[in-house]
């Protein structure tokens, strides 16, 4: 019973830092909005974690490890058309539902990654380049155009999809809405599939 109700106060301090880290950044945070946000003592933070740094970090590799989950799915065994469209959905869901992960993994980004440059270098990069010879050997296969640049495909999706979490306020300027209307989720995944497979799929 203890241990449950501990996780629960964890959970409920990351769903905090999450929404403070993600508004205001490293450097900007306070872990006394976090503490009053995950309503407990500022004290009680440092019963988890050891300081504002290592919270942040575990907060980001949260973020990563669900950021990076959809991308795993992609295997050479997959016909592209249908692998590449559920990965795509993936991701629009993902900055359907979690756009301040999205947005706090950008803003990190910005700044040069210094807390999770090990990550990236490591475990995100070997992942990456895991999945751009999977997207070659489509090419070699002849199921997808020769043009396309594997490792740039990957690195315009990620764009393409995030774009949707990460500018979700100018979205609602120009058009109105964002992925919370019904509607426009479901245009941005026909838009952004028939988009992408357009470009990589052979005609």
């Amino acid at each position: 019973m203890e241990q449950k109700k501990s996780t629960q106060k964890r959970n409920q301090l990351l769903a905090a830092a999450l929404d403070v880290f993600s508004v205001y950044g490293f450097t900007g945070a306070s872990l006394d909005e976090i503490a009053q946000l995950a309503d407990m003592h500022k004290s009680n933070i440092f019963y988890y974690y050891e300081n504002k740094e290592s919270l942040y970090v575990e907060v980001l590799t949260t973020v990563l490890q669900k950021w990076l989950a959809p991308l795993q799915t992609l295997e050479s065994e997959l016909e592209p058309a249908e692998a590449l469209s559920h990965y795509l959905i993936q991701k629009i869901e993902l900055s359907r539902s979690q756009p301040k992960a999205s947005r706090l993994f950008a803003l990190e980004i910005i700044q040069g990654a210094p807390h999770i440059l090990p990550i990236l270098k490591g475990p995100l990069k070997k992942l990456f380049k895991r999945k751009a010879k999977v997207i070659q050997t489509w090419q070699e296969e002849g199921k997808i155009s020769p043009d396309i640049d594997p490792e740039l495909l990957i690195l315009n999706i990620w764009g393409l999809t995030q774009n949707y979490a990460d500018f979700a306020t100018q979205m609602e300027m120009v058009t109105g809405k964002t992925l919370r209307n019904r509607s426009m989720f479901q245009r941005s995944i026909e838009h952004t599939v028939h988009l992408m497979l357009y470009g990589v799929l052979p005609r």
